[in-house]
């Protein structure tokens, strides 16, 4: 459990992303060291369309700065 009171839940895709819906006032996605950079801003995405929290929304962008 966090200090904000939320659990995380790690997060691969966007498809997994779907599986916090029910639960989205207890838990928040983590996504996970090795999801791609498409990926990972392709769940940051849907997680903010969706009223999901992400712990780590800027992770794994750091090599696409100049985009």
């Amino acid at each position: 459990m966090l200090p904000s009171g939320f659990r995380k839940h790690l997060i691969h895709n966007v498809k997994e992303l779907e599986v916090l819906l029910m639960d989205k006032n207890s838990y928040c996605a983590e996504t996970a060291h090795n999801a791609f950079s498409r990926n990972h801003k392709a769940i940051v995405k849907r997680a903010a369309q969706l009223a999901v929290r992400v712990t780590n929304p800027n992770t794994s962008l750091h090599g696409e700065e100049n985009e």
